[in-house]
């Protein structure tokens, strides 16, 4: 695929249910999204993203209200962050570091500069990005400004890298605001799915989640597998992608198209080749 800018939003704080190790992380039971659903129950619909996979990564397991479609539009799957720290920067630099032949750095920094390509945040204050010396940082407070600024940077023929953190669900998820979280998610939805129609055919949109917050919980974050969904226009038919062992294989993809040299797969292995 001939792709020329990722667009990564990060819908923080949205786990899938308990990681692997869950057990070291006193997050056995954890499951974001179960636990959020369960507050509407049949009433908690998420439709763009329903259509995306997202009810489709549960397939075994099914949300409630969020049943698998026949034929989701987005390739799906769930990804769990490697570290042995669990945080919410951990995560973050996880999905963007990458290992040059003579060092580590950031796939947000190292693809600036590759035939005028470019690499946009739009959060509010993060350490971790607002240390991405190459990148532009636009600082929003809410989601809603934050997603206009998503909307007019999408529509803007820029190539590169394309990044969103959501606020809301991380907020309302620390002070166990369920209903709080659900009104986040539906506002990203509606969202998304105007997103999803400004998108260029060389577009790869990317949702997925840094870390994992269980409102339902006292342990903060909780440790879950987290969403991963791909999807771009020029392929409308989706499928899965299984279960990606770090979230660095965030990076390696963003790092694949743009040509970026990787010295070897151990930070992360991209899914380009899973996307036919």
């Amino acid at each position: 695929m001939n792709f020329r800018r990722v667009i990564v939003l990060d819908l923080a704080s949205l786990g899938v249910g308990e990681a692997s190790d869950a057990n070291r992380f006193e997050s056995v039971g954890a499951d974001t999204l179960g636990h959020i659903a369960t507050l509407e129950g049949t009433d908690f619909q998420l439709p763009t993203l329903s259509r995306l996979g997202l009810g489709n990564i549960r397939y075994s397991d099914p949300v409630v209200g969020l049943p698998p479609v026949e034929e989701p539009i987005g390739f799906f799957g769930k990804i769990r962050s490697q570290s042995r720290e669990n945080s919410q920067l951990s995560g973050l630099r996880e999905m963007f570091d990458f290992q040059t032949p003579t060092r580590t750095t950031s796939v947000i920094d190292g693809i600036v500069g590759l035939l005028g390509v470019h690499s946009i945040l739009i959060s509010n204050y993060q350490s971790y990005l607002s240390n991405q010396n190459q990148a532009e940082v636009i600082p929003v407070n809410t989601d809603e400004g934050g997603l206009e600024q998503l909307h007019q940077q999408v529509i803007a023929p820029n190539n590169g890298l394309l990044y969103f953190r959501a606020l809301g669900l991380s907020g309302h998820a620390q002070t166990g605001n369920r209903k709080g979280c659900i009104d986040s998610l539906k506002l990203v939805d509606q969202h998304l799915a105007r997103l999803m129609r400004e998108l260029y055919s060389t577009d790869l949109l990317i949702i997925t989640s840094s870390y994992a917050n269980d409102p339902a919980m006292d342990v903060t974050p909780t440790r879950e597998y987290l969403p991963l969904i791909a999807y771009t226009s020029s392929l409308p038919e989706g499928k899965a992608l299984g279960i990606r062992r770090t979230l660095a294989d965030i990076g390696a993809s963003i790092g694949e198209i743009f040509g970026l040299e990787v010295s070897n797969e151990s930070t992360g292995s991209s899914f380009l080749g899973e996307l036919k």
